[in-house]
């Protein structure tokens, strides 16, 4: 059951990126069988891995006509952002007050790889550390809510076309913000991580281009 469950995931996981992606478009009815063929599995996990896109509002089931994309528009993604304003900002807050040693050790290596890599004006291995930096945080608010949803939150803005996160002219901008979002936690201070994270991410809307 373990294994069907996350062969599931793994499936609508790949479905996922391809819809924010746009590599599969708005609109585009998608079947079960052209997925299982392309997937190289059965009909099943791909029913499930629907319904769970479905719970998602990624894709829509109509009955007798089939499953539909819907996608993530611009305005989806802004709202997406606006919220994750205030559920990051509080797991910022609660990571401050219940981290561990060791989590505070690995944000201080992100950090010291995002200084690396922006010198070297690499924006793809800058965009990797960022996501796995916010994930570590997020993992250090130890909330399963939390991680779950924001988890999911990260992964749609990662893949979706509508942003643009990093120019090798934001670089240096980045860095200091993560910086500063590091020295929250080693001032053991969630009142300025808060803050640090709502303007982080604020900046962050505005260097995506949704706004423009």
């Amino acid at each position: 059951m373990a294994q069907q469950i996350q062969k599931v995931a793994d499936l609508a996981d790949k479905i996922r990126i391809e819809i924010l992606a746009e590599h599969i478009s708005p609109g585009e009815k998608i079947t079960e069988q052209s997925l299982a063929d392309r997937f190289s599995v059965s009909r099943t996990p791909v029913r499930e891995s629907f319904r769970l896109l479905e719970s998602e509002g990624l894709i829509r089931i109509i009955p007798n006509r089939g499953a539909f994309v819907v996608g993530f528009s611009k305005a989806d993604m802004i709202d997406l952002y606006r919220l994750r304003l205030l559920l990051e900002t509080q797991a910022i807050e609660w990571a401050i007050q219940r981290r561990t040693d060791d989590e505070i050790d690995s944000l201080e290596e992100s950090i010291d790889f995002m200084t690396f890599y922006t010198e070297r004006g690499d924006i793809k291995r800058m965009r990797d550390i960022n996501v796995d930096f916010h994930n570590k945080i997020v993992t250090a608010s130890h909330n399963k809510g939390l991680i779950e949803t924001l988890g999911r939150m990260h992964k749609y803005m990662r893949f979706s076309t509508h942003i643009r996160t990093y120019e090798e002219d934001n670089l240096e901008e980045i860095l200091a913000e993560h910086t500063k979002l590091y020295r929250a936690f080693k001032k053991n201070s969630p009142s300025a991580g808060g803050r640090m994270m709502r303007t982080h991410i604020e900046h962050g809307l505005e260097r995506s281009g949704l706004l423009g």
